[in-house]
């Protein structure tokens, strides 16, 4: 159905005094294609989904994509838009079609992935999602990708090496060291975790949240002095919020109770 909304655009800029269909036998590719006509759609595609006008925008892409089909990022953009208004199904469609196309670019893999995901096919979005990582090694959002799929999936620790590939790419992002932290709490490991979360702490002092999760990390593995400085450190930044006064209230009475008693 969505061949034949194609090709019926084509036919809306066609002259409307046909030829001699056998004057034109063998160049009918030839006489659909106008790549200037299809930049110009394109552009009005990308203008409307700057403006948030998903639908108007694939409509300009849909028209683009007649007049010029071998033009990949036009596929790829039909995609977002179908994505974008949870078409998802139909996004990964135009995603096929452009990997026909280039079966070896990452940015389809990733797209593909992504809607895979969105269709919570966790599993399935693995496939592209890591062919996306071999092709380009350096897009740190295909391995947030594969840490998002993999955690859904109960793979914590796995989904943990993918984010720490993604910090790898980017040591100096604290969302990234912040969604490590996460995952690696999610796999047991409470020590790298409160690593991570320092160096959070580091990135982005007005972090509360950082200083939250480090502190109760700290107190589970019965660091009270620890998890008791961190809320401190929450508090400096939150000082009116009544959770944090009541957790650091906790906290100290426990200490208390386990200072030994003078004799």
């Amino acid at each position: 159905m969505l061949l034949v909304s194609l090709w019926s655009l084509a036919a809306t800029y066609e002259p409307p005094l046909q030829p001699d269909p056998s004057v034109l036998k063998g160049a009918e590719s030839v006489r659909q294609r106008d790549p200037a006509r299809a930049v110009l759609f394109q552009g009005r595609g990308i203008k409307l989904v700057s403006d948030g006008k998903y639908e108007a925008g694939l409509e300009q892409f849909r028209r683009a994509a007649a007049f010029d089909p071998g033009n990949i990022s036009t596929f790829i953009n039909m995609a977002y838009c179908l994505d974008r208004l949870g078409r998802y199904e139909q996004a990964i469609v135009e995603l096929q079609r452009a990997e026909q196309l280039d079966p070896n670019n990452s940015m389809i893999l990733l797209n593909w992935g992504n809607s895979l995901i969105n269709l919570k096919k966790y599993n399935d979005a693995l496939d592209p999602l890591q062919r996306a990582s071999e092709l380009d090694p350096s897009n740190q959002l295909i391995y947030v990708n594969l840490a998002a799929a993999l955690g859904k999936l109960g793979r914590q620790k796995e989904a943990a090496q993918k984010l720490a590939k993604a910090v790898e790419l980017d040591p100096q992002s604290a969302s990234l060291t912040f969604s490590l932290a996460v995952a690696l709490s999610a796999a047991g490991d409470e020590e790298q975790a409160i690593k991570k979360y320092e160096r959070v702490i580091e990135l982005e002092p007005k972090n509360a949240v950082a200083y939250f999760n480090c502190a109760a990390l700290y107190e589970k593995l019965g660091d009270l002095d620890a998890a008791i400085e961190k809320i401190q450190g929450a508090l400096a930044i939150q000082p009116g919020n009544p959770v944090l006064k009541e957790i650091l209230d906790r906290l100290l009475e426990v200490k208390r109770r386990q200072a030994p008693t003078v004799q």
